[in-house]
Parts: C-alpha cells; sequence; structure tokens
C-alpha cells in the first residue's frame, strides 16, 4: 500500500513539475516576443519620425514607404475626389457624451487607379433608429489632412451582404473586402482617418492607438516576473512537500 502511495506521490510530482516548466518556458517566450516587438516598434517609430520632419507627408511619399512597415499612424496629405452617393455609417459612436455614426468614405487620389476608404469622423444619429442621417459629400476636387490605419482592421459585421445599390448604408465593422464588394471599387488595403476640426461634413475624432516600445518592455517585465514567480512557487512548495514526506 506505502509503494502504491509512493508511485502515485512521485507522478503527482513529476506532472506538476511537466506544467511548472511549461509555464515557465511560454512565459519566458511571450516575455522576449514583447522585447522582440519593442525593438520592431521603435525602428518604425524611428523612421516614421525621421519622415515627418519634413513634414506632413504626401500621397507618393506614403506608397514609397516599406511594404512591411505598418503605416499607422503616419500623416498624410490627400488630394482626390469622393465617390459619390457610396459611403457608410459605422455603428455605435460616441462623441462628447452623444451616440452617433462615423462617416465611413471611398476617396480616389489623384493619379490613383484605385480608391482610399476615409473616416471623415463623427455625425449625430438622428433620433429614430429608422433613420440616418443626411450626409452630403464633396464634389469636386477635396484636399485633407489623414493619419493612416493599417491592419487591426476588424472582419466581423453584423450586417448582411449587400449590393450596390443598397449604398449609403450602416454597418457595424469594418471589412474591407466587404466594403469593396458593395461599392464594386478596388480598395487600398490601408484607411485613412480625417484630422482637424470639424465642420458641416463629420467630426474627426480619431486619435490612432499604438503601442509604444516602453509598453511592450513592461510587458516583456511582466512576463518575465510572472515566470521567476511561477518556479520560485514551485520550488518552495516541493522543499514543503519533501519536508512534510520525512
Amino acid at each position: 500500500m506505502q509503494l502504491v502511495l509512493w508511485h502515485k506521490q512521485k507522478l503527482s510530482s513529476l506532472i506538476t513539475l511537466c506544467m511548472v516548466v511549461v509555464v515557465v518556458l511560454v512565459c519566458v517566450r511571450l516575455g522576449f516576443w514583447q522585447l522582440e516587438r519593442g525593438e520592431q516598434k521603435q525602428q518604425q517609430l524611428t523612421a516614421i519620425a525621421k519622415q515627418q520632419t519634413r513634414g506632413v507627408m504626401s500621397w507618393s511619399q506614403l506608397l514609397n514607404l516599406p511594404d512591411s512597415w505598418n503605416k499607422t499612424g503616419v500623416l498624410v496629405e490627400l488630394k482626390g475626389r469622393f465617390v459619390q452617393n457610396q459611403y457608410w455609417l459605422l455603428d455605435n459612436q460616441v462623441y462628447n457624451g452623444q451616440v452617433g455614426y462615423d462617416l465611413l468614405a471611398l476617396l480616389k487620389p489623384d493619379s490613383e487607379e484605385k480608391v482610399i476608404l476615409v473616416n471623415l469622423g463623427w455625425v449625430k444619429a438622428p433620433i429614430s433608429r429608422d433613420a440616418l442621417p443626411k450626409v452630403t459629400l464633396p464634389r469636386g476636387v477635396f484636399i485633407l489632412k489623414a493619419q493612416i490605419k493599417e491592419n487591426n482592421l476588424s472582419s466581423f459585421t453584423l450586417e448582411d451582404k449587400t449590393t450596390n445599390n443598397d449604398l449609403p448604408t450602416r454597418i457595424q465593422s469594418i471589412d474591407l473586402n466587404m466594403l469593396s464588394t458593395q461599392s464594386q471599387q478596388s480598395l487600398i488595403n490601408f484607411m485613412a482617418y480625417r484630422q482637424g476640426t470639424g465642420d458641416e461634413i463629420a467630426t474627426p475624432h480619431y486619435e490612432a492607438v499604438v503601442m509604444s516600445p516602453q509598453k511592450h518592455n513592461a510587458y516583456a517585465v511582466q512576463w518575465f516576473l510572472i515566470a521567476i514567480a511561477c518556479a520560485v512557487v514551485a520550488i518552495f512548495a516541493s522543499k514543503k512537500r519533501t519536508h512534510n514526506e520525512k
């Protein structure tokens, strides 16, 4: 009986040890991954800051950035024409405590075959949920300063796929592929958020949420501390069990 109990205790100790080793290795790997991300982000921010010392980027300068860079946060001057009668209203957007929509429109930059999705800003929602805000897109050449966002665009939507004749329409989140299908336009694979003060079109309110290198490093330290804490707890627990067995 004692031999069976001894084998069970040894098996339990071995399983616990394996679990601790796995957890420590995972935490350490996540810590190094955060350090790598922090270094990559620092290189990216340094490169973008160097470009922005020349002022707001032109469209051609933006397109000349390496494809491997995440362009989120880059300021650019856009000049082009809006595609009329094709826009979306991004639902459940709150500005200064008021519920409304973000106005998403398609801008065709000069000398560009594709169009870019532009968030023009917030518009107030009508009292009735059944009604949509009245929107008038500018005609002719329009110039705006915008902040680029690439990746991390939601692909989930509660809306059914619609046809071109269904525009404008209300959407729950952003899916560039779906919007391209609806509008029958070829979209650039990132979007722009208009900067500046509000006007009769909409009220820009977007601020890029870009995790800084310092935050990545802080997360790395947290993962390393979790790994150390797990190892220390396991060591003390093992010593206590050994002492009790004696």
